[in-house]
């Protein structure tokens, strides 16, 4: 078995072990591993191996869906429409807008208003 062949085997293996374990991780475990077998590769050599092998893990995106446009509850028409129907602003304090945080928690997320 080539080089190669031995490196990507070996990825495989603990890949069936550990799904999850990212390249950075991967090699910290394997590294002395393959040095006893005379494979000396660097983090990003593995990266290149992992790619070609497709072996990498997807990372995670960070997106909270936060828009539901299939709402149950009534919408609020837009008064500051163009047009016939336009508020005419005169002084301060006659419009006010608001608007929703979204915090992260170990669980989901939560609003903030």
């Amino acid at each position: 078995m080539s080089r190669a062949q031995t490196l990507v085997q070996m990825l495989r293996e603990q890949r069936m072990l550990q799904p999850g374990l990212g390249t950075r991780k991967l090699y910290h475990v394997l590294r002395q591993p393959l040095k006893l077998l005379g494979l000396d590769i660097g983090r990003d050599a593995m990266f290149n191996v992992l790619r070609l092998a497709r072996l990498l893990v997807p990372p995670r995106r960070a997106y909270h869906k936060t828009t539901d446009s299939h709402l149950r509850f009534r919408r609020h028409p837009k008064l500051l429409k163009l047009g016939e129907q336009q508020v005419s602003i005169n002084t301060g304090e006659q419009v006010r807008v608001a608007d929703i945080t979204y915090l992260p928690t170990a669980e989901k997320f939560v609003y903030l208003s």
